[in-house]
């Protein structure tokens, strides 16, 4: 129940956010007025999930910082995304990330992939070629952002798995609000043009930032109670509440292979996720019976 309403608060945040771009904010411009919410928020929660003072003591602050620019093209490209292809789309688009974490974990990590991964990656981007068909359709420009987003994905995955469990929670989210606040104001305020958000516009980036930390912090503790595969499944809501507003607010609906090739990246990463719980449970087997860890 927390992964659902954890990835369902993310949804609705993501929703409040194509009504804005919709609106006629520039994307800097959402993406720089949005820190001014998500930083003390994160201030605010920052007992729970690590103190300030380690963050800063980090021996891996350059590789904070390098992760930190890939998450602020990510969601530059998101936004675009939302207001060009609109959510279920983007939410397709974005979810080839984890196939080209997993093929960078063989390229620069040495992890060892049997068949059914490399079945899973195939599925994966077999899906988002029958979703855009490059040579028959035209490939969007937002389309080709997001999917240049879902590699700083991986690449920022990778960088995280480099980094290692030890480093405090606060870390990875700190370093991620500071560097996004300089580059989006930097964005915003160049030329001296800012829109600045209205009342009910300022409602709505409070919104977000509401939905956004409210979803971090459920989906955080739904995984910190159970194991990946029980709960990484449940982000592909998003997919599914993307279809639903897309379908009733904006009048949207996907055509016949835009749903044949959303449902076969979802099935394939569904399947992915099950190899790789199959695969962590193989290794712990493997580690318990020469003494390395305690039975449960």
């Amino acid at each position: 129940m927390l992964a659902l309403g954890g990835f369902s608060m993310f949804s609705l945040g993501d929703l409040l956010i194509k009504l804005l771009a919709t609106a006629g904010f520039k994307t800097a411009e959402i993406a720089f007025f949005l820190q001014l919410f998500f930083l003390p928020m994160l201030l605010l929660i920052s007992p729970w999930i690590g103190r300030i003072r380690g963050a800063l003591r980090t021996r891996h602050r350059w590789l904070h910082v390098i992760r930190s620019l890939c998450g602020v093209v990510i969601f530059f490209m998101m936004i675009t995304g939302f207001r060009e292809l609109g959510l279920a789309l983007s939410y397709t688009l974005i979810f080839v990330g984890p196939f080209i974490a997993a093929l960078f974990s063989v390229i620069f990590l040495k992890e060892q992939v049997g068949p059914w991964r490399w079945l899973c990656m195939g599925g994966g981007f077999l899906g988002i070629l029958i979703v855009l068909r490059p040579g028959i359709e035209q490939l969007q420009p937002a389309a080709l952002g997001i999917l240049f987003a879902a590699l700083l994905f991986a690449v920022s995955t990778n960088l995280a798995r480099r980094i290692g469990e030890e480093e405090p929670v606060i870390a990875f989210s700190l370093y991620g609000s500071v560097v996004a606040a300089l580059c989006y104001g930097l964005a915003t305020f160049h030329d001296g043009q800012a829109r600045i958000p209205t009342g009910g516009e300022w409602l709505m980036l409070a919104g977000v930032g509401v939905f956004h930390v409210g979803g971090s912090l459920m989906t955080s503790r739904a995984f910190s109670m159970a194991e990946t595969a029980l709960v990484a499944p449940f982000h592909y809501v998003q997919l599914l509440w993307g279809t639903l507003f897309g379908i009733l607010i904006f009048s949207n609906v996907p055509d016949i292979w835009t749903a044949l090739g959303s449902s076969l990246v979802v099935f394939s990463g569904l399947f992915l996720i099950y190899r790789e719980h199959v695969r962590h449970k193989k290794l712990t087997a493997g580690v318990t019976a020469h003494g390395g860890l305690p039975q449960d």
